[in-house]
């Protein structure tokens, strides 16, 4: 039961990334992107279509690690994200509210 509740939860901090870097990259510009690759695909995409593409393959990718069983990966990429992703973006939306 915890490896589908640890996908659940990798989802949701994709989702969550996913959509704080676009209220950021809507609020802040494009230099609130720092990932190179990302901020070429939303000049050329969009922010939209990229982030949906960018968190669609980074789910997949989670994915097959769910499937191949690789569990600590999941969650060690999880945690990764909460503390270097979603929580840096909390704390620069309540600077700047």
């Amino acid at each position: 039961m915890w490896p589908r509740a640890l996908l659940i939860v990798f989802i949701v901090l994709q989702a969550a990334d996913g959509l704080l870097t676009y209220a950021a990259v809507e609020r802040f510009g494009m230099g609130a992107e720092g990932n190179p690759i990302l901020a070429t695909w939303i000049m050329l995409t969009g922010s939209g279509t990229a982030l949906i593409g960018a968190k669609t393959l980074a789910c997949m990718c989670g994915g097959l690690l769910y499937a191949a069983g690789v569990y600590h990966a999941l969650a060690s990429l999880s945690v990764l994200y909460l503390f270097a992703a979603v929580v840096p973006w909390l704390r620069v939306f309540a600077q700047f509210t």
